[in-house]
């Protein structure tokens, strides 16, 4: 779902990309770059919300159509409301409409989607952000990965991803068959670009 999303290494950073489009949201080069950016944030998140994979597509749609929308109104003010944020609560109001309106076209009661519905009614302001920060932190992670796996060797990249699963660098080096001490540079090493393609994403896209 993520794609490869590197960035423009220009000076364009994601509230220039806000800009762009809130003084013209006809801009279609800069709406393509924010769907890119932002799909996979927004369907992880309807996902995360109990929705299931069909309506997921769906939503996903539906919320790309409203931001679309409120972003000319929208004002950027990190230190109010991270943007990620406020997308966030235009996906719960979203999933929220979608799903009421479901359980009041079926004559019979649908328990999964009231379910869901009445779960969402409970969730507060916090909640939301804890959401959108949680959400977006395992996001922004995948997506510095697959920026940077081709960067490195196939050696580099397997103890790497194996070292998500264990921590455990005896086992590693006996699974690839290098030294532990080599097990622990190939993995600083990866960590250390990933934790600098994380900080340079976050400056560019979480504001």
């Amino acid at each position: 779902m993520l794609g490869k999303a590197k960035l423009d290494t220009g000076k364009q950073t994601r509230q220039t990309l806000l800009q762009k489009l809130q003084k013209s949201n006809e801009d279609e080069s800069s709406w393509a770059d924010f769907v890119k950016y932002y799909e996979g944030y927004i369907y992880v998140v309807i996902r995360g919300l109990g929705v299931d994979i069909k309506d997921s597509e769906d939503l996903l749609q539906e919320v790309l159509v409203k931001v679309w929308k409120a972003l000319p109104k929208y004002s950027y003010d990190v230190e109010k409301c991270r943007f990620r944020t406020w997308l966030c609560v235009v996906i719960r109001n979203t999933v929220f409409n979608f799903l009421d309106l479901k359980v009041n076209k079926n004559k019979q009661k649908n328990v999964s989607y009231n379910e869901i519905k009445e779960n969402l009614n409970l969730v507060s302001e916090s909640e939301i952000d804890a959401i959108a920060e949680k959400e977006w932190k395992s996001y922004i992670s995948n997506m510095a990965w697959d920026n940077l796996k081709d960067d490195f060797s196939d050696l580099n990249r397997q103890i790497f991803e194996a070292s998500l699963d264990t921590d455990d660098n005896a086992a590693l080096a006996e699974r690839f068959g290098v030294a532990e001490s080599s097990v622990r540079v190939y993995k600083m090493r990866v960590r250390k670009a990933v934790h600098k393609e994380i900080v340079r994403l976050n400056h560019e896209l979480g504001g």
